[in-house]
Formats: C-alpha cells, structure tokens, sequence
C-alpha cells in the first residue's frame, strides 16, 4: 500500500463511517478496485481511530455532558444508561457473529447487496411520521432497537450512522435527537473494535507505518467534515440523496463486480 493508496482509503474511510453509506462496504469495493488488500489489521484500526477523534472533537459538549451529568446526576446520566443499554445487542451480535462474516469482507457482490439494504432502510424511515422526543428522552425500547441495528451493521454494505438514525426516527425521537444518539452510540463501538485487536500494533509490517498515519488522519479530517455535512441535511433536508445514492452503487456493484 502506499501513501495515496492510504490517503484515498482514509478519505473514504472517514466520510463512509459517519455519512449513511456504509465504510464497510465502500472499503471493500474500493480496496477491491484498487487492488488493495484488505488483510491489514493495523491499517483499518488506524483509520477507525481517525473516525473516533472526529466523532470526540464534534460531540465534544454532547460527551462532556453525559460523563459529567452520570456521576452528578441530571439529563445526561439517562442518556449513559441508555447508551449502555444500547451497547448490550451490539456487542452480543458483534461475538457472535463476527467471525462467521469476515470471509464476507472479501465478497464485493454481498457488500453491494448490503448497500441496497441501506437504500431501503434510509427510504423506509423518511416515510415514518416526524418525532417530536429530545435526546434526554431516548426510552429503554428505543435504546435496545438501536443498538440492535448497530449490530446487524456488521455485514459490510450495512451502514452503521444510517442504520441507527432510521432506528431512531422510527422510534420518535427528533432528527437531531437520533443522529446525537446515533454518534454518541459511535464512539464505543469504534473504540471497542480498537481494543480487541490493539495487539496487532505491535505486529506492523515494514513499510505499513507511514500508509496507516497518513490513512488516520485523511479519516479524522473527512469523518469530522462529514458529521458536519449530515447533520446539516438532517436539520435542514431529507435522506434521500443518500438513498439515491446506496440504490445506484449497490446496483452497479452487483451487475459490474464478481
């Protein structure tokens, strides 16, 4: 891999993770179109811990909020426990069924099918009737069916950001109230998939230092841009260009790749 190489990923990696498009499923046909093996552990962690510096730098006063109020008491100490909760199905799909899906990470085909299953769940919740429920009042259903849908976002093409805001939008909450949420619920689940495989730091292979530097950054300042762009169309747009979208590249991923 070399330096544009990890660039490109990086940027890919970066606005694929938090905009509803899926960075599982771009990676793997992007590393599929370049040529790029996508064996390098060290690599995808390093570019996953550039999306979690940005997802921390924009949620800073959201975060600062749910630490602070959890152990003073207040709004933010309910909204910890139902990230918490929500984190419950997210792992018990994660270990159960991560190991049975990597070979998938080589399958552009079923990546491609996963992204039609995000054009049709983004579709699906622009339909539903707008909530009107804030942040402080994510209920303990709402938090077990979002982070349920984090975890199903395992299969490459699922988009993790899209799954859990259209779970959020059919639950009732306001469309800011389920991105907040949605990215709060982020950032365990790309720090947790840091910690299990941390060990491979120490395994990096010649070479691959520099690509995996030049990769996190690319992926912090994209994923930082990005949140922005969506949380802008959130508030004052709809979903659909994101549909369009995931419908188009997913179907020209099946009828063009192997």
């Amino acid at each position: 891999m070399n330096l544009w190489q990890a660039l490109l990923l990086g940027v890919v990696q970066g606005l694929t993770e938090f905009l509803p498009i899926s960075s599982s499923g771009h990676l793997v046909l992007t590393n599929f179109l370049l040529g790029v093996s996508n064996d390098t552990i060290v690599f995808e962690i390093s570019v996953h811990l550039g999306s979690l510096v940005a997802v921390l730098v924009y949620f800073r006063r959201d975060l600062a909020m749910v630490v602070v109020d959890f152990f003073r008491g207040g709004a933010g100490r309910h909204v910890g426990w139902m990230l918490l909760l929500a984190m419950i199905p997210t792992a018990i799909i994660g270990l159960v069924f991560k190991q049975p899906l990597e070979s998938l990470f080589h399958a552009p085909r079923f990546a491609s099918m996963g992204l039609l299953f995000t054009a049709a769940v983004l579709f699906s919740s622009e339909k539903v009737k707008r909530g009107e429920r804030p942040l402080e009042q994510v209920r303990w259903r709402d938090a077990l069916l979002i982070g349920t849908l984090q975890g199903l976002a395992i299969m490459p093409g699922v988009s993790r950001s899209g799954s859990t805001i259209a779970a959020g939008l059919f639950a009732g909450l306001t469309r800011d109230a389920a991105a907040r949420f949605s990215f709060l619920l982020s950032i365990p689940a790309i720090l947790g998939a840091g910690v299990v495989t941390a060990r491979d730091f120490v395994e990096i292979e010649p070479g691959l230092a520099m690509p995996s530097l030049v990769g996190a950054v690319a992926a912090g300042i994209s994923g930082y841009v990005a949140i922005g762009l969506l949380m802008h169309i959130l508030r004052t747009g709809r979903l659909y260009v994101f549909v369009g979208y995931t419908l188009l590249v997913g179907i020209l991923g099946l009828v063009l790749l192997p």
